[in-house]
């Protein structure tokens, strides 16, 4: 049996790797508002946000995708957070937003496309608006995107009625990678959102499917969320099972890294306990799946 430090030195080589991506480090609107980052991605580990079309079809993650250190995106919550906290970005019709990339590797590389959710949450792996944008590859290692909001644009989403949700990702075969934002209107009139006036809508034959999927998904959910270490881990082991269900990512390289990260995981938490030390519920999650 590998010792405790053998599988921790595994899982920090691990996230290493995780190092050589593109990541969404901001995106300032106008002039003068705070620049939005990335929702959810923490840029000050090794994290990195793959936007699979295919897993988000698949309903294993929102259409923001999944972070390496967190799993699954909760775009609502953390537009809520950051409206909150008072850190998105503010845009009008036709104005444009300057996009900071920190490119790692050549996975990072663009060209970058970036699309707009009106709704910030609705549309799922398509429906999006698609944005103009104007790409500059800077001295710094930082990729530099100009995107250019829609002349009629009229953002309805979040708690305030005038948010949008940007994606921007590029073609890398092991994300695609990027990053989710952000952006509040100003020159719009908010919609008046709440449970009794956002009207949902679903065919049966789409309610039947999703019943079907979640019967299947359930149980893996459910022992991932009692196998993590930590609550701040739920969602990434959520995230690794699923995707194990549906044959998401799972390469042979991804697979060792499951089996790796997972029993580093579990190998620190049965070691912190039974020195008498508790826990904590910080992002020391580690990456499940390498590039």
């Amino acid at each position: 049996m590998p010792s405790l430090k053998c599988i921790l030195f595994a899982a920090s080589a691990l996230l290493a790797t995780a190092a050589a991506q593109g990541v969404l480090i901001s995106a300032q609107g106008t002039k003068g508002t705070p620049a939005s980052p990335g929702l959810q991605v923490d840029t000050t580990q090794n994290d990195a946000n793959i936007i699979n079309t295919a897993e988000i079809n698949a309903n294993v993650v929102n259409e923001c995708g999944r972070t390496l250190l967190a799993g699954n995106i909760d775009i609502g919550q953390n537009t809520e957070d950051q409206l909150a906290n008072k850190t998105i970005t503010s845009v009008t019709k036709g104005s444009t937003v300057a996009v900071t990339i920190r490119q790692g590797s050549a996975d990072g590389a663009g060209p970058y496309t970036c699309d707009l959710d009106l709704t910030s949450n609705a549309d799922g792996a398509t429906g999006q608006t698609n944005l103009t944008v104007k790409e500059t590859d800077s001295a710094d290692g930082n990729i530099t995107l100009s995107v250019t909001m829609p002349s009629d644009m009229a953002c309805i989403g979040a708690s305030t009625g005038n948010v949008c949700t940007v994606r921007c990702f590029n073609s890398a075969a092991a994300g695609p990678f990027g990053g989710c934002f952000a952006v509040q209107q100003t020159d719009v009139t908010a919609n008046a959102n709440s449970p009794a006036t956002i009207k949902t809508e679903q065919t049966l034959e789409g309610v039947a499917a999703q019943i079907a999927e979640n019967n299947v998904d359930l149980p893996a959910a459910v022992k991932a969320n009692q196998d993590a270490p930590t609550v701040s881990q739920q969602g990434l082991f959520e995230a690794n099972a699923l995707l194990a269900i549906n044959n998401l990512g799972q390469t042979a390289g991804a697979a060792a890294a499951v089996a790796a990260t997972t029993a580093a995981s579990s190998a620190t938490s049965t070691a912190t306990l039974k020195a008498g030390k508790k826990g904590k519920n910080g992002k020391n999650g580690a990456r499940a799946f390498v590039a």
